[in-house]
């Protein structure tokens, strides 16, 4: 006699399968303080009032992308049972991070801001980073002739595709939608990748070097 699951298969033309899966759950490895290899992949800019209108800056918001080269990087992070735990950069290939950049301006003598030159010392030195030349000239300021490093206005183009070394750490803490303290792991400052190379994204492929 037929089995009653075979006449009702017959009947109703239904199948079903199941194949187990090959795939390994990918292990979840937590973002931790460090120096990251990866490429500036996405710039904005805008000029605001710092300080309620003391100075004026032009603020850039960049994005880094770790790059496939920090496989060779060490990291230490601390795992759910409070643990530290080793890993080299494996598990930070393709994931990115925010960073911020100041450009404080030089009021003209209309202006009523001041000026704050000394805020740009790490716009300087993101400007060597990227290898963009800030040259040096003698300016007249409050009638001293002063030796100057003008510091040019960076634009996308400048910055896009180019290889850095960010340091990440954690960011300003903030509450979220559910109440909940937290925080985003930020790009602080970029350093110089000695043997990075350049990279073109403009057609979406960030492995192409130039």
């Amino acid at each position: 006699m037929a089995d009653v699951n075979d006449m009702f298969n017959e009947v109703t033309k239904e199948q079903s399968f199941y194949i187990k899966s090959d795939k390994t759950k990918k292990k979840f490895t937590p973002f931790t303080q460090g120096e990251y290899y990866g490429h500036i992949t996405e710039v904005d800019s805008k000029i605001l009032d710092v300080k309620g209108g003391q100075y004026k800056a032009r603020l850039y918001t960049y994005t880094v992308k770790v790059a496939p080269q920090n496989k060779r990087a060490n990291f230490i992070y601390k795992d759910i049972n409070g643990d530290m735990v080793k890993t080299d950069g494996s598990p930070y290939v393709g994931k990115t991070f925010k960073g911020k950049l100041w450009r404080f301006l030089e009021p003209s003598k209309e202006d009523t801001f001041e000026s704050n030159v000394s805020g740009n010392k790490g716009y300087l030195r993101f400007c060597q980073t990227i290898g963009v030349e800030c040259p040096t000239e003698t300016r007249t300021i409050d009638g001293n002739d002063i030796e100057v490093q003008v510091l040019p206005t960076l634009s996308p183009d400048n910055m896009i595709g180019q290889p850095v070394i960010a340091f990440v750490d954690k960011g300003r803490e903030f509450i979220n939608k559910r109440g909940e303290k937290t925080f985003f792991w930020d790009c602080k400052f970029c350093k110089k990748w000695e043997d990075g190379k350049k990279i073109d994204i403009s057609d979406g492929n960030s492995d192409i070097p130039f």
